[in-house]
Formats: C-alpha cells, sequence, structure tokens
C-alpha cells in the first residue's frame, strides 16, 4: 500500500513539474513580448580588437545589417581604474557631505562662538578632504595606464529588426567559426567577431569584464574547495554532537527485565533502587516533576535533558551552518569575478543549495559511515540503515532542523524591518507642524542620507530559492517514512511566500532586472527530484526492521540471531514484492529520459549537419522573431518616451549603482561615457566647494 501512495504522488508531482516548465516558458516568453528592455536591441561583442572605437564599431553593424545603429559602448581593460574610483568616490561622498554641513550652519545663521567654531573646524575638514581627493588622482594617473584596451562592446541598434539581423548573421556553425569558412564580410579589422545578447545593463559588473574564463575558472576551483572544508566542518560539528548525545544515553541502552511494566510502581522503585541502571525503565513513565521528586530518577532526568538538548542543538548547529554558507556563498561569488549579477547569483544560488542540501538533509544519512568517521577523527555506533534508532535520533533531528527551517530564514529580515519601522514611526512622532523634527541632535544635511534613513535593504533573490529549493528537495526526499514533512514543506512555503511579499512590498529596495535564468534553473533542478525521491523511498522501505516484505521468490531468509532481523544482500533487499511498483516507476522514468536525450541529440546532431551543409539558420531565426516585442517601437522613441523596463542606456556612468560609487550626478552621467572623465570636485556637489565664501 506504501508504495502504491507513494508511486501516485510522484506522478502528481512530476505532472506538476512538467506544467511548471510549460507555464514558465510560455509566461516568460509573454513576458519577453510585452517587455521593452534595452537588451531587445543590443548585442555583446565578447571580445574585440584593441584599437577599437565606437564609430569604427557601428559602421561596421550598419553596413552588415543594414539597419541604423543607435549607440555603441566600449568595456575596456580598467578595473584597476574602476576600483580605484571607487575610493575616490568615497572620499567624494565625505566632502559633499561637508559641503552640506557647512552650506546648513550658513544657512541656519545663528551668530555665535559655537556656531563659528563649528564652521571653522568644517572648513577644515573639506580643505583636508580634497587634499586626500588630489592624492588619489595622483595616485590613479601614476598606477593606472593611459592606453587603455578595449575588451568587450555592446552595440545597441535603433529597431528589434536590427539586433534580430545581427545575431541571426553570426549565428554560424561551429565549423564555419573554427575554420576558414568564416565570411570576410562579417570579419571586423580582419578578426573573427563572437556575439550574443547582452545581459541587462543594470546586472553587468563592469570592473569584472576584464577577467577571463580560464581566469574565472581557477577561481571558481578555489571557492568550490573552501566549500568542500566547509562542509567537512559542518560534519564535524554534527558529528561531535551526536558522538556526545551517544555517550549521554548509553546508560538508558540497558534492557528492561522481562515482566517490568506489569509489577506495580513499589517493586518497580525497588529494582531501580538495587540497579540504577534501569532507572530509565521506570522513570520514562514519569513527568519531569515527578522525577525531580525522587532521588533514583534525578540521573535518568539529567541524561534525558541532555539528550533532548543535544537534539536541538544539532538542528541550531545546522542552521547556522546553512547561514554561514549563504554568507561563505555570497563572498566567493565575488571573488570569482562573473560578468553579470545574474551569472554570479544565479551560480551563488546552486552552491548554497547543494551545500545547505547536504548539510540539512544528507548528514543524518552518514552517522553510520564509518569512512566519514575516520576521516573527521570520530567514531561512534550509530544505524547505517533506517531503523527504529535512526528515527530517534537522525530522523528527530531532521524534523527539528525542517520546522526551525519554516521560519529561521525569515526571522532576521522580519526583526530588520520592524526596528526600521520603529525607527520611522519615532521620528514621525518628533516632527513639528512644519514637517520639521524637534530632536537638534537628528540632522539629514543631504537628500541621500534621509532616502538611507527610509531605505530598506536589497532583495537576495538568490537566496531565497536556494531555501525553498532545499525545503523541497528534503521533505520530499523523506516524505515516505515521515508523513509530517510535507505538511512542514507545505507550512514553510506558505510562510516564505507571504513573508517575502510583504517585505519585498513594505522593506525590499527594487531588485535589478534580473533575467529568467534563475527561475529555470530552479525548475530544472527539480526534475532531479523525483529521481532522488524514489532511490530513497526504495532505500527506506528496503529495510529489514520496519519494512520486512515478501521477496519475489517466496522464499523466506534467515534470520539474525543477534539482531532479531532476516538477514539479506542488497539484492535481496531490492527484490520484494513490495518494492516493485518503484522499482518499476524507476525503470520507466529512466526509460523516457534517456529516450528523450538520445532522440533530441540525434535530432540536433543530424540538424545541426544539414544547417552546415545548406548554410541554413534553423531555428534561430524563428526564436528570435517569436520572442520580439508586440508593438514595434524604435530604442530612441522608447528611451525618450521612458518605458524601457530598467536602465536604458550600457553607459556605464548611467548605472545608478557606480554613480553613487563614483559620487557624480545623472546630469553628470548623461554627458559622459568614459570613467577617465571624472575630474575635479563639481561632478556632484555643483560649484559649491569652489566659493571661498565658505
Amino acid at each position: 500500500m506504501y508504495a502504491y501512495i507513494d508511486v501516485i504522488g510522484t506522478v502528481f508531482f512530476t505532472m506538476a513539474w512538467l506544467w511548471l516548465r510549460s507555464f514558465e516558458a510560455k509566461e516568460s516568453r509573454v513576458l519577453n513580448r510585452s517587455t521593452v528592455s534595452a537588451s531587445d536591441y543590443t548585442i555583446r561583442l565578447t571580445s574585440v580588437p584593441e584599437d577599437t572605437t565606437e564609430k569604427e564599431l557601428a559602421i561596421h553593424f550598419a553596413e552588415t545589417t543594414g539597419e541604423a545603429v543607435a549607440a555603441v559602448h566600449l568595456a575596456f581593460n580598467n578595473s584597476k581604474e574602476i576600483t580605484m574610483y571607487v575610493h575616490r568616490g568615497k572620499v567624494m561622498q565625505q566632502r559633499y557631505k561637508c559641503v552640506q554641513k557647512i552650506r546648513y550652519e550658513k544657512t541656519m545663521k545663528k551668530e555665535n562662538r559655537g556656531q563659528r567654531k563649528r564652521l571653522k573646524k568644517l572648513m577644515r575638514e573639506r580643505e583636508d578632504l580634497t587634499l586626500l581627493v588630489r592624492q588619489k588622482d595622483e595616485k590613479r594617473s601614476r598606477v593606472v595606464s593611459q592606453d587603455q584596451k578595449a575588451i568587450q562592446a555592446f552595440v545597441t541598434f535603433e529597431t528589434e529588426a536590427g539586433f534580430v539581423a545581427a545575431m541571426t548573421k553570426y549565428s554560424l556553425s561551429w565549423f564555419r567559426t573554427a575554420w576558414c569558412c568564416y565570411p570576410e564580410m562579417l570579419k571586423f579589422k580582419g578578426a573573427k567577431l563572437i556575439i550574443e545578447q547582452a545581459p541587462e545593463p543594470s546586472t553587468i559588473i563592469w570592473e569584472n569584464l576584464e577577467y577571463s574564463s580560464k581566469g574565472r575558472f581557477f577561481r571558481k576551483c578555489l571557492t568550490t574547495s573552501v566549500a568542500f572544508l566547509a562542509i567537512l566542518f559542518s560534519v564535524l560539528l554534527t558529528f561531535l554532537a551526536r558522538d556526545f548525545q551517544s555517550k549521554v544515553i548509553v546508560n538508558a541502552s540497558m534492557p528492561c527485565p522481562a515482566g517490568f511494566f506489569e509489577q506495580d510502581q513499589a517493586y518497580q522503585l525497588e529494582l531501580v533502587t538495587n540497579n540504577l541502571d534501569l532507572s530509565h525503565c521506570y522513570c520514562s513513565t514519569l513527568g519531569a516533576t515527578e522525577q525531580w521528586n525522587i532521588n533514583q530518577c534525578h540521573d535518568h532526568l539529567v541524561t534525558t535533558g541532555k539528550a533532548t538538548a543535544t537534539s536541538y542543538g544539532a538542528g541550531f548547529i545546522v542552521v547556522f551552518m546553512n547561514t554561514a554558507f549563504t554568507w561563505l556563498m555570497d563572498h566567493a561569488g565575488a571573488f570569482e569575478k562573473h560578468q553579470s549579477l545574474d551569472h554570479m547569483e544565479t551560480s551563488n544560488m546552486v552552491r548554497v543549495f547543494l551545500l545547505k542540501f547536504i548539510n540539512t538533509g544528507c548528514l543524518v544519512l552518514l552517522y553510520g559511515q564509518k569512512w566519514l568517521q575516520n576521516l573527521v577523527g570520530i567514531s561512534f555506533d550509530d544505524a547505517t540503515d533506517f531503523n527504529v534508532e535512526w528515527y530517534a535520533t537522525g530522523g528527530t533531528s531532521l524534523m527539528i532542523v525542517m520546522f526551525m527551517n519554516a521560519f529561521a530564514p525569515h526571522g532576521g529580515s522580519f526583526v530588520k524591518y520592524l526596528r526600521q519601522r520603529a525607527k520611522i514611526r519615532r521620528l514621525e512622532r518628533n516632527l513639528t507642524e512644519d514637517k520639521e523634527t524637534k530632536d537638534s541632535q537628528k540632522v539629514w544635511y543631504t537628500q541621500e542620507e534621509l532616502n538611507d534613513f527610509y531605505r530598506g535593504p536589497s532583495f537576495r533573490l538568490h537566496y531565497r530559492y536556494s531555501q525553498v529549493l532545499v525545503t523541497i528537495y528534503v521533505c520530499w526526499m523523506y516524505a515516505i517514512s515521515m508523513p509530517l514533512m510535507p505538511l512542514f514543506g507545505a507550512v514553510s512555503c506558505y510562510v516564505s511566500y507571504w513573508v517575502d511579499k510583504f517585505l519585498f512590498c513594505n522593506f525590499y529596495r527594487t531588485p535589478p532586472m534580473y533575467s529568467d535564468d534563475m527561475g529555470k534553473r530552479c525548475t530544472s533542478l527539480l526534475g532531479y527530484l523525483i529521481l532522488l525521491h524514489l532511490g530513497m523511498s526504495l532505500w527506506i522501505m528496503g529495510g529489514e526492521e520496519i519494512f520486512q516484505g515478501e521477496p519475489l521468490s517466496g522464499e523466506d531468509y534467515p534470520v539474525d540471531v543477534r539482531k532479531g532481523i532476516r538477514s539479506t544482500t542488497l539484492q535481496e533487499k531490492l527484490l520484494k514484492k513490495h518494492l516493485l511498483p518503484i522499482e518499476l516507476t524507476i525503470a520507466v522514468l529512466v526509460a523516457a529520459i534517456c529516450l528523450s536525450n538520445v532522440s533530441s541529440t540525434f535530432l540536433k546532431r543530424v540538424c545541426g549537419c544539414l544547417r552546415c551543409l545548406t548554410c541554413s539558420k534553423g531555428r534561430k531565426l524563428k526564436n528570435l522573431k517569436n520572442n520580439m516585442n508586440t508593438i514595434q517601437v524604435d530604442y530612441s522613441s522608447a528611451r525618450d518616451r521612458e518605458i524601457i523596463k530598467g536602465l536604458s542606456s550600457y553607459n556605464i556612468l548611467q548605472n545608478p549603482k557606480y554613480q553613487e560609487a563614483f559620487a557624480i550626478t545623472p546630469e553628470f552621467a548623461i554627458n559622459h561615457n568614459r570613467v577617465t572623465s571624472i575630474r575635479g570636485y563639481n561632478t556632484k556637489e555643483g560649484d559649491l566647494c569652489l566659493q571661498q565664501t565658505f
């Protein structure tokens, strides 16, 4: 019966997953056709000749495609320069605040000794910061090479038709790209060009474009090694807790005498008094208060308390390590130098999910593995199969962890929200009729400072995706033997949905315009859970102590007298009648996956060869046209009418993130497109800082 219920649940899960994939693809296509973004018009050249100019690229693609080019933006090997400008920007922000404080003091016109003293101090601070900015400019001019080389380019066409034409012309087969069949008319300055659709401009990390794919691969290997060490550290902590728990409850492992529970309490207490090792037989039937009042039960009560505390402690260790994994992968993602936020957060999401899944759902399966105990240097006896002892230890710890995971990930964000709301309410209660604060100590000298007071943190999309994936994986993996797990998963997803929705509308900042890559990656990962669940169901229901079952051959297996259970091999465990529905389901799924992959791969190879021989574009052009906007609009018109979703330009200076980092204004960014154009002190505060009256 259990196997048939599990197969029915698996079929429903598979159908839901297939529907989700279809719905996701349909919605993605609808959103792409109804949303105007800068990437709809823009291609990215992954490499260009070093002496490339914007005008040359614009002429080349206009002649190649026959469509007008609206803008071209180059990326240079200036990661060091961008970093130095970020440091310069921090000083400029301090200087700007200092100038605004001077403005405030002069505006208030409090002619007294204290005001003159504060003003004099601010003047000295401004002079010091001005000198520091000059020193940073001098250092940058010495360190940074003036002869910067172009490494990538972003070409924005006036129409989507121009974008489609460029993508179509440069979508060549690998044979034509690698060998001598590359069309000469497509070459730029004698070099072959490789193009792709540009990511959204708000997600580009410009200082990372200089790093090569080999360098990023090496960095990723280092961070993967660090992640492996983090998992070993988590294993060590949980094994220490499990070892302590096993030592604590070892005294309560003596079997109770035959007929013990049929005797009256006076006789039971007498037996316990003569042999305190049997205290668990008598004391476990009493409440905590009754145990405390009986001297013979003190040790048992303390032992039970320690064991329970250790179980909860192991759960808190798992939750703490999950938080540590998120922090670690955030820093690892920055170290790996991804070229866009999309790629970085998708990579972080997958690895955070894997680390949390291993730490949350797999460590309890490894307690009885001797090779792992030898690796971490801790040895204890634990169940190697799903028996009563495993459910009393590992199963209990897992249930505690999943219950805490329903609420713990949201606790920190919700506390921050409550603190911010309390801070804002406290401020608004102290406002005068003129909307000025009564607190003389609370003064905001700039609009940016007041905005920061009300602004919430960033919405961490990859963190939410990984947390939901871990919950679904663990709960569905153990669903066959722990019926409460799907309930915990449903509660966790319900809480996560409403908390994130509430905080997203009332607390978090507007996130960058991500693509749908992260969501599609999560959907694809859910597909692996189907086979994982069926494999775990085979393992759990193949256990001899709880699910014995009948063999397919009809013969009984020999009984292990020492353990009181039947002794079977792996083959004998799998060849049981009650496992047959699950095994047939696995066989059908594996066969369907293999046939689908083989047929699709074969068709792709055949179609690829035919396209190579006939020089056709295949479905590439059709897919690009299907994703074009329903109502066509020129890029310049869409930009001027402000109907472009997200950032409309690939100018690094127009990215709000870099505007804040460089301490420049939007007006300055519109008239410049190179980082090297940032000069002087009037990029943010106007001419105020140059006046001698202050």
